[in-house]
C-alpha cells in the first residue's frame, strides 16, 4: 500500500463530505454536519480507518456483470393493405 494520501472536504452550509483516497484502494467516505474546524477534527480519526480497512480489503470486490439478454425476435406481423388508388396527374389548383 502507497504511503500517499488524498483528502478531500467539501463545504456546503453547515454539512460536509470528506473523502480520503490513496492510489490502488477504494475512497472512504463520510458526511458530517458542521464547520471547517468539526471537519478538520474529524480527518485524522478517519484517515485512521481508511489505513486499516485499506490494509485488509484495500478494494471492493469486482462486480459480477450479467450477460445481456439475448435478443428477442419480433412476433411476425401481417398488415392487410388495401390497393392504392392511381394517382391523378392533375393537381388541384389551390388559388
Amino acid at each position: 500500500m502507497s504511503n500517499e494520501l488524498k483528502v478531500v472536504i467539501t463545504l456546503k452550509d453547515d454539512r460536509g463530505f470528506i473523502g480520503i483516497k490513496s492510489p490502488d484502494c477504494d475512497p472512504i467516505l463520510s458526511v458530517f454536519e458542521g464547520d471547517l474546524p468539526a471537519a478538520l477534527e474529524m480527518v485524522p480519526g478517519l484517515v485512521q480507518q481508511a489505513q486499516e480497512k485499506w490494509s485488509t480489503s484495500p478494494q471492493y470486490p469486482k462486480g459480477e456483470v450479467p450477460p445481456p439478454p439475448a435478443p428477442k425476435t419480433p412476433p411476425r406481423q401481417t398488415v392487410a393493405t388495401k390497393a392504392s388508388a392511381p394517382k391523378s396527374s392533375v393537381k388541384p389548383q389551390l388559388f
